[in-house]
């Protein structure tokens, strides 16, 4: 019998004031100096009151500047022969994706403490980032731990958790491309992990009528669920159960530099459009419960509410075609022309 050695975080606290909780994880670390990465306006609001709690502790206070791969590594040359224990990371999305790097190439253990609930990359073991204006997306190893303080995420703009909610429900639509490529080209599937990461999505949706993003029942339930999805993709060691045809348009907007979108605001509008593929082709989706869903919790739809016109959209789907080929998506089964793509945009409102 075969068995995989699978690494995911070891523990994952998540409520109102489970910040608490970081003296605990230190310790069972046996994290005895480590490195606590941050942004300026973080460290403010957040690291001021954690001090106190730290005093056991030998530690350094790096600040974030940008997401860049440079700035991992300028950080972990700063670092200089330090023998840090463990990495600590408190912010958004740049701060972790910048500390999963460091925390990989320090061979650290890495705490993950999210400051929004904005996409999945609080708990995956992949770091994004913009180099020229282009999406990179580097490999790392997952947290050790993830502390998803309620008190503190809840405090961030609204928009970002509509984001969040956005991204989770794409894993809906990167599934059903992951069972493409699994019945078409014969890529390996994985059944937990795609359970894993569709599920909180699924129920996210059922809720759409009486979720308030702003309360910590429902925030508990997303960033829950962007947990989850983070642990799906370290489960298998690939983004397949989170990552589709509707992050490849995400991609190409990002390539071209169109829209003022986020990356969940993206996804999300890619995955109506993705849904409405599957439905028509596979008879498989529903691309009108999801929009449904998303418009019930304030999130974009339309081309227009995220900065972009009708040829940008179809500019940037012709782009995601050519986009990561290996990646066998609804893009790759139907092969849509821009004609197919007027009509989606058409019948589903989105431009």
């Amino acid at each position: 019998m075969r068995f995989k050695t699978v690494e995911l975080p070891y523990q994952v606290y998540i409520g109102e004031g489970v910040i608490s909780k970081l003296q605990k994880v230190l310790r069972s670390l046996k994290t005895r100096y480590f490195l606590l990465l941050t942004d300026e306006v973080v460290k403010n609001l957040v690291v001021i009151n954690l001090i106190e709690q730290l005093s056991d502790w030998e530690y350094d206070i790096m600040i974030v500047e940008s997401a860049k791969m440079e700035e991992a590594r300028k950080i972990v040359l700063k670092s200089g022969f330090a023998d840090y224990d463990t990495v600590v990371g408190i912010g958004g999305g740049k701060v972790l994706d910048v500390s999963k790097v460091v925390a990989t190439e320090l061979n650290a253990s890495f705490i993950s403490i999210p400051t929004t609930a904005s996409h999945d990359g609080v708990a995956s073991p992949v770091a994004s980032f913009k180099e020229n204006g282009k999406p990179v997306s580097i490999s790392t190893n997952p947290p050790s731990a993830v502390i998803a303080d309620l008190n503190i995420i809840k405090n961030c703009p609204i928009r970002l958790l509509r984001s969040g909610y956005g991204d989770l429900v794409s894993n809906i639509s990167s599934v059903k491309d992951w069972q493409l490529a699994r019945d078409f080209v014969g890529e390996d599937y994985n059944e937990v992990a795609a359970s894993i990461a569709v599920m909180p999505a699924q129920l996210m949706i059922s809720k759409a009528d009486e979720i308030d993003l702003t309360l910590p029942p429902y925030l508990l339930m997303l960033m829950r669920g962007l947990i989850m999805s983070g642990v799906a993709i370290g489960l298998v060691g690939t983004s397949r159960p989170a990552s589709g045809a509707e992050h490849k348009f995400s991609h190409a907007l990002d390539y071209l530099g169109y829209g003022n979108g986020t990356h969940g605001e993206q996804v999300s509008i890619g995955t109506i459009i993705m849904e409405f593929l599957h439905e028509r082709h596979y008879g498989r989706g529903d691309w009108e419960q999801i929009k449904s869903s998303l418009e019930k919790v304030h999130a974009p739809t339309t081309a227009k509410e995220i900065g972009l016109n009708k040829d940008q959209i179809l500019e940037a789907l012709m782009l995601a075609k050519k986009l990561r080929k290996k990646r066998y998506t609804i893009l790759e089964a139907v092969n849509p022309t821009k004609e197919d793509f007027e009509l989606v945009l058409s019948k589903t409102g989105i431009a």
